[in-house]
Protein backbone atom coordinates (compact mmCIF):
# COMPACT_ATOMS: atom_id res chain seq x y z
CA UNK A 1 0.00 0.00 0.00
CA UNK A 2 2.65 2.45 0.70
CA UNK A 3 3.65 1.44 -2.97
CA UNK A 4 0.58 3.34 -4.28
CA UNK A 5 0.63 6.58 -1.80
CA UNK A 6 4.17 7.58 -2.60
CA UNK A 7 2.85 10.43 -3.95
CA UNK A 8 2.72 11.62 -0.09
CA UNK A 9 6.24 11.73 0.93
CA UNK A 10 7.60 12.98 -2.20
CA UNK A 11 8.27 16.62 -0.85
CA UNK A 12 8.59 20.43 -1.98
CA UNK A 13 12.40 20.56 -2.06
CA UNK A 14 13.54 17.67 -3.76
CA UNK A 15 13.42 18.76 -7.48
CA UNK A 16 13.20 22.40 -6.83
CA UNK A 17 16.85 22.58 -8.15
CA UNK A 18 15.22 21.61 -11.64
CA UNK A 19 12.56 24.56 -11.66
CA UNK A 20 14.81 27.38 -10.66
CA UNK A 21 16.56 29.95 -12.87
CA UNK A 22 19.85 28.44 -12.44
CA UNK A 23 18.63 25.40 -13.11
CA UNK A 24 20.94 24.26 -15.77
CA UNK A 25 23.89 25.44 -13.13
CA UNK A 26 22.18 22.88 -10.46
CA UNK A 27 21.38 20.24 -12.92
CA UNK A 28 25.14 20.04 -13.60
CA UNK A 29 26.84 20.07 -10.34
CA UNK A 30 24.17 17.50 -9.23
CA UNK A 31 25.79 15.35 -12.07
CA UNK A 32 29.23 16.18 -11.61
CA UNK A 33 28.77 14.94 -7.82
CA UNK A 34 27.01 11.87 -9.52
CA UNK A 35 29.73 11.17 -11.29
CA UNK A 36 32.81 11.79 -9.01
CA UNK A 37 31.29 9.98 -6.11
CA UNK A 38 32.58 6.82 -7.85
CA UNK A 39 36.30 7.67 -6.45
CA UNK A 40 35.51 11.05 -4.31
CA UNK A 41 32.74 11.11 -2.32
CA UNK A 42 33.35 14.24 -1.18
CA UNK A 43 34.59 17.31 -3.35
CA UNK A 44 36.27 20.99 -2.53
CA UNK A 45 35.53 24.42 -4.69
CA UNK A 46 38.14 23.35 -6.87
CA UNK A 47 37.64 19.81 -7.46
CA UNK A 48 34.06 21.11 -8.37
CA UNK A 49 34.93 23.07 -10.98
CA UNK A 50 37.16 20.27 -12.31
CA UNK A 51 34.27 17.98 -11.99
CA UNK A 52 31.98 20.65 -13.74
CA UNK A 53 33.81 20.65 -16.37
CA UNK A 54 34.26 16.70 -17.00
CA UNK A 55 30.63 16.97 -17.23
CA UNK A 56 30.29 19.53 -20.00
CA UNK A 57 30.36 22.85 -18.30
CA UNK A 58 32.23 25.12 -20.20
CA UNK A 59 30.28 28.52 -19.26
CA UNK A 60 32.48 31.09 -16.84
CA UNK A 61 31.46 31.58 -13.86
CA UNK A 62 32.49 33.20 -10.15
CA UNK A 63 33.35 31.67 -7.10
CA UNK A 64 30.10 33.75 -5.22
CA UNK A 65 27.71 32.49 -7.99
CA UNK A 66 29.47 28.78 -7.59
CA UNK A 67 29.04 29.32 -3.83
CA UNK A 68 25.16 30.63 -3.72
CA UNK A 69 24.16 27.23 -6.00
CA UNK A 70 26.09 25.06 -3.89
CA UNK A 71 24.16 26.81 -0.82
CA UNK A 72 20.84 26.08 -2.03
CA UNK A 73 21.93 22.48 -2.31
CA UNK A 74 22.92 22.45 0.71
CA UNK A 75 19.56 24.47 2.18
CA UNK A 76 17.38 21.64 -0.14
CA UNK A 77 19.75 18.76 1.70
CA UNK A 78 21.12 17.31 -1.16
CA UNK A 79 24.26 18.19 -0.40
CA UNK A 80 25.96 18.00 3.03
CA UNK A 81 28.48 20.59 3.31
CA UNK A 82 31.57 19.33 5.87
CA UNK A 83 34.71 20.86 7.15
CA UNK A 84 37.55 19.52 4.89
CA UNK A 85 40.09 18.28 8.15
CA UNK A 86 42.71 16.92 5.28
CA UNK A 87 43.07 19.80 3.22
CA UNK A 88 46.49 22.64 3.53
CA UNK A 89 46.28 26.41 3.67
CA UNK A 90 49.05 28.60 3.50
CA UNK A 91 47.53 31.77 3.02
CA UNK A 92 43.94 32.69 4.10
CA UNK A 93 42.18 33.00 0.73
CA UNK A 94 43.33 29.37 0.35
CA UNK A 95 41.28 28.78 3.89
CA UNK A 96 38.11 30.52 2.68
CA UNK A 97 38.44 28.46 -0.88
CA UNK A 98 39.24 24.98 1.14
CA UNK A 99 37.88 24.62 4.27
CA UNK A 100 34.59 23.06 3.02
CA UNK A 101 33.57 20.42 1.19
CA UNK A 102 30.50 18.55 -0.33
CA UNK A 103 28.87 15.50 -1.00
CA UNK A 104 25.77 14.09 -1.82
CA UNK A 105 23.14 13.00 0.66
CA UNK A 106 20.49 10.03 0.07
CA UNK A 107 18.11 13.03 -1.14
CA UNK A 108 20.37 14.15 -3.18
CA UNK A 109 21.20 10.46 -4.89
CA UNK A 110 17.69 10.17 -5.49
CA UNK A 111 16.71 13.48 -6.87
CA UNK A 112 19.55 13.36 -9.67
CA UNK A 113 19.07 9.72 -10.12
CA UNK A 114 15.43 10.54 -10.88
CA UNK A 115 16.35 13.38 -13.53
CA UNK A 116 19.00 10.98 -15.20
CA UNK A 117 16.36 8.21 -15.50
CA UNK A 118 13.93 10.96 -16.98
CA UNK A 119 16.33 12.20 -19.65
CA UNK A 120 17.23 8.29 -20.10
CA UNK A 121 13.85 7.39 -21.09
CA UNK A 122 13.16 10.51 -23.03
CA UNK A 123 15.99 9.49 -25.65
CA UNK A 124 14.95 5.50 -24.98
CA UNK A 125 14.03 4.42 -28.21
CA UNK A 126 10.65 2.55 -28.16
CA UNK A 127 10.56 -0.75 -28.33
CA UNK A 128 9.37 -4.44 -27.75
CA UNK A 129 11.81 -7.29 -27.17
CA UNK A 130 10.44 -11.10 -27.23
CA UNK A 131 14.14 -11.76 -26.27
CA UNK A 132 13.59 -10.04 -23.09
CA UNK A 133 10.64 -13.12 -21.89
CA UNK A 134 13.73 -15.64 -23.05
CA UNK A 135 16.12 -14.34 -20.68
CA UNK A 136 13.32 -14.16 -18.09
CA UNK A 137 12.82 -18.20 -19.03
CA UNK A 138 16.64 -18.84 -18.87
CA UNK A 139 17.34 -16.58 -15.44
CA UNK A 140 14.25 -19.03 -13.88
CA UNK A 141 16.15 -22.02 -15.04
CA UNK A 142 18.80 -21.32 -13.61
CA UNK A 143 16.91 -20.10 -10.25
CA UNK A 144 15.45 -23.67 -9.96
CA UNK A 145 18.75 -25.32 -10.90
CA UNK A 146 20.68 -23.12 -8.20
CA UNK A 147 18.17 -24.29 -5.74
CA UNK A 148 19.10 -27.94 -5.91
CA UNK A 149 22.85 -27.26 -5.37
CA UNK A 150 24.47 -26.37 -1.71
CA UNK A 151 28.06 -24.34 -1.54
CA UNK A 152 29.41 -21.05 -0.12
CA UNK A 153 28.93 -19.70 -4.30
CA UNK A 154 25.54 -20.56 -4.77
CA UNK A 155 23.45 -17.73 -2.36
CA UNK A 156 25.83 -14.95 -4.65
CA UNK A 157 25.00 -16.59 -7.65
CA UNK A 158 21.02 -16.72 -6.66
CA UNK A 159 21.34 -13.37 -5.80
CA UNK A 160 22.30 -12.13 -9.17
CA UNK A 161 20.31 -14.06 -11.03
CA UNK A 162 17.02 -12.66 -9.10
CA UNK A 163 18.01 -9.66 -9.59
CA UNK A 164 19.06 -10.36 -13.03
CA UNK A 165 15.32 -11.80 -13.25
CA UNK A 166 13.74 -8.27 -11.71
CA UNK A 167 15.74 -6.11 -14.04
CA UNK A 168 14.06 -7.56 -17.30
CA UNK A 169 10.58 -7.67 -16.01
CA UNK A 170 11.20 -4.27 -15.46
CA UNK A 171 12.64 -3.89 -18.71
CA UNK A 172 10.09 -5.59 -20.32
CA UNK A 173 7.03 -3.07 -18.17
CA UNK A 174 9.03 0.16 -19.27
CA UNK A 175 8.94 -1.22 -23.16
CA UNK A 176 5.42 -1.94 -22.74
CA UNK A 177 4.64 1.16 -21.19
CA UNK A 178 6.41 3.23 -23.84
CA UNK A 179 4.95 1.24 -26.38
CA UNK A 180 1.43 2.27 -25.63
CA UNK A 181 2.30 5.29 -25.37
CA UNK A 182 3.64 5.50 -29.25
CA UNK A 183 0.60 3.66 -30.54
CA UNK A 184 -1.83 6.23 -29.11
CA UNK A 185 0.18 9.21 -30.77
CA UNK A 186 0.16 7.31 -34.25
CA UNK A 187 -3.80 6.55 -33.88
CA UNK A 188 -4.58 10.09 -32.84
CA UNK A 189 -1.43 12.04 -35.32
CA UNK A 190 -3.77 13.28 -38.00
CA UNK A 191 -1.05 15.65 -39.53
CA UNK A 192 0.85 12.91 -40.92
CA UNK A 193 0.77 12.53 -45.19
CA UNK A 194 -1.35 9.57 -45.71
CA UNK A 195 1.74 7.48 -47.95
CA UNK A 196 4.00 8.30 -44.50
CA UNK A 197 1.02 7.11 -42.75
CA UNK A 198 0.83 4.20 -44.22
CA UNK A 199 4.23 3.22 -44.35
CA UNK A 200 4.17 3.68 -40.39
CA UNK A 201 1.33 1.22 -40.30
CA UNK A 202 2.48 -1.44 -42.12
CA UNK A 203 5.66 -1.78 -40.44
CA UNK A 204 4.00 -1.89 -37.06
CA UNK A 205 1.67 -4.45 -38.12
CA UNK A 206 4.57 -6.11 -38.87
CA UNK A 207 6.39 -5.41 -36.10
CA UNK A 208 3.12 -6.28 -33.44
CA UNK A 209 2.55 -9.71 -35.60
CA UNK A 210 6.19 -10.76 -34.88
CA UNK A 211 6.12 -9.33 -31.59
CA UNK A 212 2.86 -11.64 -30.99
CA UNK A 213 4.81 -15.12 -32.58
CA UNK A 214 7.64 -14.55 -30.18
CA UNK A 215 5.24 -14.08 -26.72
CA UNK A 216 2.97 -16.77 -27.77
CA UNK A 217 6.01 -19.06 -28.13
CA UNK A 218 7.95 -18.40 -24.74
CA UNK A 219 4.63 -18.14 -22.44
CA UNK A 220 4.37 -22.00 -21.41
CA UNK A 221 7.91 -22.39 -20.98
CA UNK A 222 7.80 -19.01 -18.07
CA UNK A 223 4.77 -20.78 -16.57
CA UNK A 224 6.43 -23.95 -16.15
CA UNK A 225 9.68 -22.40 -14.78
CA UNK A 226 7.87 -20.02 -12.00
CA UNK A 227 6.01 -23.44 -11.10
CA UNK A 228 9.87 -25.46 -10.66
CA UNK A 229 10.94 -22.30 -8.62
CA UNK A 230 7.94 -22.44 -6.44
CA UNK A 231 8.51 -25.94 -6.27
CA UNK A 232 11.67 -25.32 -4.48
CA UNK A 233 10.18 -23.36 -2.17
CA UNK A 234 10.45 -19.24 -1.80
CA UNK A 235 11.50 -18.61 1.83
CA UNK A 236 14.08 -21.15 1.17
CA UNK A 237 15.32 -18.69 -2.23
CA UNK A 238 15.14 -15.39 -0.83
CA UNK A 239 16.73 -16.70 2.68
CA UNK A 240 19.76 -17.65 0.61
CA UNK A 241 19.41 -14.61 -1.91
CA UNK A 242 19.91 -12.71 1.19
CA UNK A 243 22.71 -14.14 2.39
CA UNK A 244 24.16 -13.69 -1.54
CA UNK A 245 23.34 -10.37 -1.16
CA UNK A 246 25.68 -9.27 1.26
CA UNK A 247 23.60 -6.21 2.58
CA UNK A 248 26.01 -3.23 3.96
CA UNK A 249 24.57 -2.38 7.75
CA UNK A 250 22.48 0.70 8.07
CA UNK A 251 22.75 2.50 11.90
CA UNK A 252 20.03 1.32 14.04
CA UNK A 253 17.80 -0.82 11.63
CA UNK A 254 17.96 -4.01 9.85
CA UNK A 255 17.93 -3.69 6.28
CA UNK A 256 16.73 -7.19 5.45
CA UNK A 257 13.35 -7.61 6.37
CA UNK A 258 12.85 -4.78 3.76
CA UNK A 259 14.67 -6.21 1.47
CA UNK A 260 12.42 -9.53 2.10
CA UNK A 261 9.60 -7.53 1.47
CA UNK A 262 10.62 -5.83 -1.46
CA UNK A 263 11.78 -9.33 -3.29
CA UNK A 264 8.40 -11.00 -2.44
CA UNK A 265 6.36 -8.29 -4.08
CA UNK A 266 8.55 -8.21 -7.36
CA UNK A 267 7.79 -11.73 -7.69
CA UNK A 268 4.46 -11.59 -7.14
CA UNK A 269 4.40 -8.99 -10.03
CA UNK A 270 5.99 -11.63 -12.21
CA UNK A 271 3.34 -14.18 -11.04
CA UNK A 272 0.63 -11.59 -12.30
CA UNK A 273 2.40 -11.09 -15.61
CA UNK A 274 3.20 -14.83 -16.66
CA UNK A 275 0.64 -17.20 -14.63
CA UNK A 276 -1.92 -14.94 -12.90
CA UNK A 277 -4.26 -14.45 -9.77
CA UNK A 278 -6.92 -16.65 -8.91
CA UNK A 279 -9.77 -14.93 -10.76
CA UNK A 280 -7.52 -13.20 -13.26
CA UNK A 281 -5.46 -14.17 -16.60
CA UNK A 282 -2.06 -13.49 -16.89
CA UNK A 283 -1.27 -10.20 -18.14
CA UNK A 284 0.59 -11.27 -20.49
CA UNK A 285 -2.76 -12.46 -22.16
CA UNK A 286 -3.90 -8.39 -21.80
CA UNK A 287 -0.72 -7.41 -23.56
CA UNK A 288 -1.34 -9.76 -26.83
CA UNK A 289 -4.77 -8.64 -27.11
CA UNK A 290 -3.59 -5.07 -26.91
CA UNK A 291 -1.50 -6.21 -29.64
CA UNK A 292 -4.26 -7.56 -31.69
CA UNK A 293 -6.38 -4.43 -30.75
CA UNK A 294 -3.68 -2.12 -32.09
CA UNK A 295 -3.36 -3.91 -35.43
CA UNK A 296 -7.16 -3.49 -36.06
CA UNK A 297 -7.41 0.44 -35.12
CA UNK A 298 -4.60 0.86 -37.05
CA UNK A 299 -6.34 -0.62 -40.20
CA UNK A 300 -9.55 1.48 -39.05
CA UNK A 301 -7.72 5.04 -38.44
CA UNK A 302 -6.42 4.68 -42.14
CA UNK A 303 -9.70 3.61 -43.72
CA UNK A 304 -11.33 6.59 -42.03
CA UNK A 305 -8.55 9.10 -42.93
CA UNK A 306 -9.42 7.50 -46.63
CA UNK A 307 -13.03 8.15 -46.26
CA UNK A 308 -12.68 11.85 -45.15
CA UNK A 309 -10.03 12.46 -48.17
CA UNK A 310 -13.07 10.95 -50.19
CA UNK A 311 -15.87 12.43 -49.17
CA UNK A 312 -16.45 15.86 -50.52
CA UNK A 313 -19.89 16.81 -48.72
CA UNK A 314 -21.36 15.87 -45.60
CA UNK A 315 -24.85 16.36 -44.31
CA UNK A 316 -23.69 18.82 -41.71
CA UNK A 317 -22.16 21.78 -44.38
CA UNK A 318 -25.41 20.55 -46.69
CA UNK A 319 -27.73 22.21 -43.90
CA UNK A 320 -25.29 25.12 -42.95
CA UNK A 321 -24.88 26.02 -46.52
CA UNK A 322 -29.13 25.89 -46.60
CA UNK A 323 -29.20 27.94 -43.52
CA UNK A 324 -27.37 30.58 -45.10
CA UNK A 325 -29.64 30.90 -48.56
CA UNK A 326 -32.25 30.87 -46.21
CA UNK A 327 -30.94 34.00 -44.11
CA UNK A 328 -30.52 35.58 -47.49
CA UNK A 329 -33.87 35.23 -49.35
CA UNK A 330 -35.39 38.59 -49.57
CA UNK A 331 -38.97 37.65 -48.81
CA UNK A 332 -40.99 34.77 -47.57
CA UNK A 333 -41.85 33.60 -51.42
CA UNK A 334 -38.30 33.17 -52.17
CA UNK A 335 -37.60 31.42 -48.40
CA UNK A 336 -40.67 28.69 -49.33
CA UNK A 337 -39.62 28.33 -52.77
CA UNK A 338 -36.02 27.51 -51.54
CA UNK A 339 -38.15 25.05 -49.27
CA UNK A 340 -39.75 23.37 -51.33
CA UNK A 341 -36.75 22.96 -53.70
CA UNK A 342 -34.81 21.50 -51.03
CA UNK A 343 -37.03 19.15 -49.06
CA UNK A 344 -39.70 18.07 -51.77
CA UNK A 345 -42.57 18.52 -49.22
CA UNK A 346 -45.05 20.07 -51.51
CA UNK A 347 -48.41 18.61 -52.24
CA UNK A 348 -49.02 17.18 -55.60
CA UNK A 349 -51.10 19.97 -57.58
CA UNK A 350 -53.51 18.63 -60.41
CA UNK A 351 -54.55 22.04 -61.26
CA UNK A 352 -55.53 20.54 -64.77
CA UNK A 353 -58.15 18.81 -63.31
CA UNK A 354 -61.57 19.85 -63.19
CA UNK A 355 -63.60 19.98 -59.45
CA UNK A 356 -66.75 18.64 -59.28
CA UNK A 357 -68.73 21.45 -60.39
CA UNK A 358 -67.05 21.33 -63.53
CA UNK A 359 -65.69 24.86 -62.89
CA UNK A 360 -61.88 25.47 -62.78
CA UNK A 361 -59.79 26.67 -60.03
CA UNK A 362 -56.58 29.01 -60.02
CA UNK A 363 -53.60 27.35 -59.05
CA UNK A 364 -52.85 29.90 -56.72
CA UNK A 365 -56.12 28.72 -54.70
CA UNK A 366 -55.02 27.43 -51.42
CA UNK A 367 -56.17 23.80 -50.56
CA UNK A 368 -57.93 24.81 -47.57
CA UNK A 369 -60.68 26.53 -49.52
CA UNK A 370 -60.35 24.91 -53.25
CA UNK A 371 -62.83 22.14 -53.66
CA UNK A 372 -61.54 18.76 -53.76
CA UNK A 373 -61.28 16.58 -56.79
CA UNK A 374 -61.45 13.24 -58.45
CA UNK A 375 -57.99 11.87 -59.33
CA UNK A 376 -58.09 8.61 -61.48
CA UNK A 377 -56.32 5.81 -60.57
CA UNK A 378 -54.52 5.66 -63.52
CA UNK A 379 -52.74 9.02 -61.83
CA UNK A 380 -52.35 6.97 -58.87
CA UNK A 381 -50.66 4.34 -60.01
CA UNK A 382 -48.07 5.57 -61.98
CA UNK A 383 -48.11 9.50 -61.32
CA UNK A 384 -48.70 10.25 -65.44
CA UNK A 385 -52.14 10.37 -67.59
CA UNK A 386 -51.94 9.11 -71.29
CA UNK A 387 -52.80 12.61 -73.37
CA UNK A 388 -55.06 11.72 -76.43
CA UNK A 389 -54.25 13.96 -79.64
CA UNK A 390 -51.52 14.65 -81.26
CA UNK A 391 -48.12 15.57 -79.09
CA UNK A 392 -46.69 19.39 -79.26
CA UNK A 393 -43.74 19.43 -80.97
CA UNK A 394 -40.65 19.54 -78.36
CA UNK A 395 -39.03 23.16 -78.70
CA UNK A 396 -35.02 23.44 -78.88
CA UNK A 397 -33.63 23.69 -75.39
CA UNK A 398 -30.00 24.68 -76.84
CA UNK A 399 -30.46 28.16 -76.71
CA UNK A 400 -32.04 28.29 -72.95
CA UNK A 401 -29.10 25.38 -72.40
CA UNK A 402 -26.36 27.89 -73.24
CA UNK A 403 -28.01 30.91 -71.62
CA UNK A 404 -27.81 29.04 -68.15
CA UNK A 405 -24.50 27.64 -68.93
CA UNK A 406 -23.37 31.46 -69.63
CA UNK A 407 -24.77 32.15 -66.39
CA UNK A 408 -23.68 29.30 -64.09
CA UNK A 409 -19.87 30.07 -65.35
CA UNK A 410 -19.94 34.06 -63.89
CA UNK A 411 -21.54 32.74 -60.97
CA UNK A 412 -18.34 30.34 -60.58
CA UNK A 413 -16.12 32.99 -62.10
CA UNK A 414 -17.12 35.10 -59.43
CA UNK A 415 -17.30 32.91 -56.72
CA UNK A 416 -13.74 32.23 -57.28
CA UNK A 417 -12.74 35.85 -57.49
CA UNK A 418 -13.89 36.13 -54.15
CA UNK A 419 -11.85 33.11 -53.15
CA UNK A 420 -8.77 34.63 -54.97
CA UNK A 421 -9.58 37.63 -52.70
CA UNK A 422 -9.56 35.77 -49.37
CA UNK A 423 -6.03 33.76 -50.20
CA UNK A 424 -2.80 34.53 -48.24
CA UNK A 425 0.93 33.76 -48.65
CA UNK A 426 1.23 31.81 -45.49
CA UNK A 427 -0.19 32.37 -42.04
CA UNK A 428 -1.94 35.70 -41.55
CA UNK A 429 -3.84 36.67 -38.56
CA UNK A 430 -7.81 36.87 -38.89
CA UNK A 431 -7.37 40.89 -38.33
CA UNK A 432 -5.51 41.65 -41.51
CA UNK A 433 -9.06 40.99 -43.11
CA UNK A 434 -10.03 44.13 -43.27
CA UNK A 435 -12.12 46.14 -45.54
CA UNK A 436 -14.16 43.62 -46.93
CA UNK A 437 -17.11 43.32 -49.36
CA UNK A 438 -20.06 41.55 -47.92
CA UNK A 439 -19.85 38.74 -50.28
CA UNK A 440 -16.16 38.37 -49.25
CA UNK A 441 -16.89 38.34 -45.63
CA UNK A 442 -19.80 36.14 -46.18
CA UNK A 443 -17.27 33.66 -47.75
CA UNK A 444 -14.36 33.83 -45.03
CA UNK A 445 -16.83 32.83 -42.34
CA UNK A 446 -17.72 29.75 -44.46
CA UNK A 447 -14.43 28.60 -44.55
CA UNK A 448 -13.99 29.50 -40.70
CA UNK A 449 -16.39 27.94 -39.98
CA UNK A 450 -15.29 24.64 -41.68
CA UNK A 451 -12.01 24.97 -40.83
CA UNK A 452 -13.75 24.80 -37.30
CA UNK A 453 -15.38 22.06 -37.26
CA UNK A 454 -11.85 19.86 -37.43
CA UNK A 455 -10.42 18.34 -35.22
CA UNK A 456 -6.84 19.86 -34.19
CA UNK A 457 -3.70 17.98 -35.37
CA UNK A 458 -0.65 16.87 -33.61
CA UNK A 459 0.77 20.22 -33.83
CA UNK A 460 -2.57 22.08 -32.43
CA UNK A 461 -3.87 23.14 -36.64
CA UNK A 462 -7.17 23.21 -37.66
CA UNK A 463 -7.31 21.78 -41.44
CA UNK A 464 -9.90 21.41 -43.31
CA UNK A 465 -11.08 21.47 -47.05
CA UNK A 466 -14.08 23.22 -48.48
CA UNK A 467 -17.06 21.41 -49.77
CA UNK A 468 -15.87 21.29 -53.01
CA UNK A 469 -12.88 20.38 -52.42
CA UNK A 470 -11.19 24.14 -54.46
CA UNK A 471 -9.90 25.98 -51.11
CA UNK A 472 -8.04 24.57 -48.23
CA UNK A 473 -7.78 26.10 -44.15
CA UNK A 474 -5.27 26.36 -42.07
CA UNK A 475 -6.63 27.73 -38.33
CA UNK A 476 -4.37 27.64 -35.36
CA UNK A 477 -5.59 29.24 -31.84
CA UNK A 478 -2.48 31.82 -31.40
CA UNK A 479 -2.21 31.22 -27.43
CA UNK A 480 -2.54 34.66 -26.70
CA UNK A 481 -5.72 36.81 -25.53
CA UNK A 482 -5.31 39.37 -28.79
CA UNK A 483 -8.83 39.84 -30.22
CA UNK A 484 -9.83 40.30 -33.94
CA UNK A 485 -12.47 42.72 -34.78
CA UNK A 486 -13.66 42.86 -38.32
CA UNK A 487 -16.42 45.09 -39.37
CA UNK A 488 -18.44 45.32 -42.68
CA UNK A 489 -21.80 47.39 -43.71
CA UNK A 490 -23.96 44.47 -41.88
CA UNK A 491 -22.25 43.76 -38.74
CA UNK A 492 -18.91 43.16 -36.96
CA UNK A 493 -16.93 39.67 -36.08
CA UNK A 494 -15.35 39.82 -33.16
CA UNK A 495 -13.05 36.48 -32.03
CA UNK A 496 -9.62 35.59 -31.34
CA UNK A 497 -7.36 36.66 -33.80
CA UNK A 498 -6.34 33.65 -35.49
CA UNK A 499 -3.83 32.44 -37.59
CA UNK A 500 -5.61 31.66 -40.71
CA UNK A 501 -3.83 30.30 -43.88
CA UNK A 502 -6.24 30.15 -47.41
CA UNK A 503 -5.16 28.27 -50.53
CA UNK A 504 -6.67 28.02 -53.80
CA UNK A 505 -6.34 24.25 -54.78
CA UNK A 506 -6.44 23.09 -58.63
CA UNK A 507 -6.18 24.90 -61.73
CA UNK A 508 -6.77 29.36 -61.31
CA UNK A 509 -7.68 29.35 -65.12
CA UNK A 510 -10.00 26.80 -64.64
CA UNK A 511 -13.31 29.22 -63.89
CA UNK A 512 -12.03 32.14 -65.85
CA UNK A 513 -11.99 29.84 -69.25
CA UNK A 514 -15.81 28.70 -68.27
CA UNK A 515 -16.66 32.30 -68.06
CA UNK A 516 -15.05 32.99 -71.35
CA UNK A 517 -16.26 29.98 -73.28
CA UNK A 518 -19.51 29.08 -71.69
Amino acid sequence: MAERRAWRSLDDDLFRFTTTTLRELHVALMSAFQDASVLAPALNLDQVRTALASVGWDEPIDDDTLGAALASLVGWELLDATQDHGAQYATPSEFERKNLQWSLTRRGEAAIGGVLHALDSLRRAVGLQPAVLDAIGDGLGDLADLLTQHGDEVPPRLHLRLAEIENHLSSLIHSVRQFNGHLQRLLRDDATDDVVFLDIKRRTITYLEEYVEGVERAQRRLVTAIERVEAGGMAVLFDRALVGANLAPVGGTDPGPEWLAERARRWDALRVWFVGEADAHPRLDGLLEIARTAILELLRVLERRWDNRRRSASVAHDFRRLAALFAAAPGDAEAHRLFGAAFGLWSARHAHLVSVDGEARASTTSWAVSVPVEVAPTLRRSGTMTNRGRVRPIADPSALRATRQATEAAALAEHHELRAALETDGSVRLSTFTKLAPETFTELLALLAVALEALPGSDGVRRATSIDGRVEVELADPNDDVEAVLAVEHGTLRSPDFHVSVTLVGNRCAFAEVAQHG
